[in-house]
Formats: structure tokens, C-alpha cells, sequence
């Protein structure tokens, strides 16, 4: 025999040996991939932790311009755009075409229904804070306001605010380089 027949005999016996043979039944080791899954679960709840204050401005909002670079702290965001202002995500007081407060919702600068929802949302987190063993609840709004705002409405909501016992006030601003 030459040595290339020698080689292909050798070549066909391994074959049919591969033929006869059962296959091997592949298993899977978990314990790695579960690492790998364990590890960015931990990564996306620290991310997502990380920025508790998540701002969304109402359609057609402006909001102004800074050069301030303190990060906004943890608070009830309040939207006061052209056309209304929001709390809590329901639309709370209308804004006329002129940017004032409609005056029925207006006496001495307490905007009534505001009023209502903030009054019934520092009631509930007061009572949070108690329940949760802190000694005392922050009372931070972030006021979201549109950059045409006229100053008399921000008045008012913000003395709506405090007498709903919201004591710390930080407006929204988007950073200007």
C-alpha cells in the first residue's frame, strides 16, 4: 500500500467510527450566564436609582436657560406652561391667553384646586415620613415653568405652595454651557 492509500484507509475507518458512535448529549452550565444576568440587574437598579427626579415637560413648554450647575434634589415637580398648571400629572388650573391665572380659581394669590391637591399630597407624604421612622418630611416642590411666564403667576403658585406646607421651593432650568 502507497502512503496516500494507507492515509485515506486510515481516513474512512475514522469516519465510519464517527458514524457508529452515539452522540454526545451537550449540557449546559447556567452558572456563569446567571452571573452575567445577576451582575447587569444590579447595574440597571443602581442606574435607574440614581436619578430619582425624572422631568417631563408638558407639550409646547420652554423651559429657561441657566448657567447654574447644581443638581436638582429629590421633590414634587409642578408644571406651570402657557396654557395651565399641572400637579401630580393632572391639569389643576387654566391659564388664560394672557398667562394669568383664571380668576375664579384665584383669591389673594391662593390658587384654590392647587391648593386642594397639594394640601392632600403633603398630608399623604407627611404620613409616609412618619410611617417610615424619619424624623421630618422635606416639603420640596421643583417648579417647571415655561420661560414666558409672567412673575405674578410664579407669586402665586409659590404662595400656594407654602401655605400647603411646601417649604422648599428649586427651579427647573435647563444648563447653558
Amino acid at each position: 500500500m502507497t502512503p496516500e492509500e494507507l492515509f485515506q484507509a486510515k481516513k474512512a475507518a475514522k469516519k465510519a467510527a464517527r458514524r457508529n458512535k452515539e452522540e454526545e448529549e451537550g449540557k449546559l452550565n447556567i452558572t456563569s450566564l446567571m452571573d452575567i444576568v445577576s451582575i447587569i440587574v444590579v447595574y440597571l437598579l443602581k442606574s435607574y436609582g440614581a436619578d430619582p427626579v425624572v422631568i417631563m415637560p408638558t407639550a409646547g413648554q420652554k423651559i429657561p436657560m441657566s448657567k447654574a450647575d447644581s443638581p436638582i434634589q429629590d421633590g414634587i415637580p409642578v408644571y406651570i406652561s402657557k396654557r395651565a398648571i399641572t400637579f401630580n400629572s393632572k391639569k389643576v388650573v387654566q391659564i388664560d391667553e394672557n398667562g394669568d391665572i383664571d380668576p375664579a380659581s384665584l383669591q389673594n394669590h391662593l390658587i384654590g384646586p392647587l391648593y386642594d391637591a397639594m394640601a392632600e399630597e403633603a398630608d399623604k407624604a407627611k404620613q409616609m415620613a412618619t410611617n417610615q421612622g424619619k424624623e421630618e418630611w422635606s416639603g420640596r416642590i421643583i417648579l417647571v415653568g415655561d420661560q414666558t411666564l409672567k412673575f405674578s403667576t410664579l407669586v402665586d403658585v409659590m404662595y400656594t405652595a407654602g401655605r400647603a406646607e411646601f417649604r422648599e421651593y428649586a427651579f427647573c432650568v435647563i444648563q447653558n454651557q
